[in-house]
């Protein structure tokens, strides 16, 4: 498929493409919600980060979907081996690697004899790209940041990644104001309980 160069530019990487990428399922009362679980709402989600054209359909992202959710999936497991210590698996980099591959493209210069101008154009598959782009923004950060601040949320009802900017490099919540806010919640809920409990126990009123 060729995209004019004028109407599709190259994304920008950045490195929070691969986290808001994997970020795009999250759990909501332990029950996982999608927030691009069609070819509509991942269009959306590609369009508002310059991945793909106005012009491209969302029947085409949906014959497309499973690939980025398998990619989703390898990038979560990844950074999740990552923030617990451990590096990729040699078959998680291989695959990875796969997806890089499929997104190669060149560009060229068109003559258009109607017009009498040259034109340049973009050769490649449009989606592979968007999908090379998240896969790249992944591969850049593990070899051109500090891996040991990538994170994976503590809050066992949030599960979300994220990079770690604190002085101290000790934050185990996405968000201190949400996550970090619940967990003390539970905490005191959880130690109002056993006092309870042992005062039970004991019969002691």
């Amino acid at each position: 498929m060729n995209d004019q160069h004028d109407t599709q530019p190259e994304p920008v990487g950045e490195r929070e493409l691969f986290l808001d990428f994997a970020n795009t399922v999250e759990l909501s009362g332990g029950v996982a919600q999608d927030h691009v679980a069609d070819g509509s709402s991942l269009r959306g989600w590609l369009r508002a980060r310059g991945l793909v054209s106005a012009r491209t359909p969302a029947s085409a992202v949906a014959a497309e979907l499973s690939g980025f959710q398998d990619l989703r999936a390898l990038v979560r497991e990844m950074a999740a081996r990552q923030a617990g210590g451990r590096s990729p698996t040699a078959r998680q980099v291989q695959r990875l690697n796969r997806v890089l591959r499929e997104g190669v493209h060149h560009h060229e210069l068109r003559y258009d004899a109607r017009g009498g101008r040259f034109t340049v154009g973009q050769v490649g598959g449009e989606l592979p790209q968007a999908r090379a782009a998240i896969a790249g923004a992944l591969a850049h950060y593990l070899a051109d940041h500090d891996v040991d601040r990538l994170r994976v949320c503590a809050n066992d009802g949030c599960r979300w990644l994220f990079v770690d900017a604190s002085p101290t490099g000790r934050r185990r919540w996405c968000d201190m104001r949400v996550c970090g806010n619940r967990a003390k919640v539970a905490r005191h809920r959880a130690k109002v309980a056993r006092h309870r409990a042992r005062r039970g126990a004991t019969g002691t009123g």
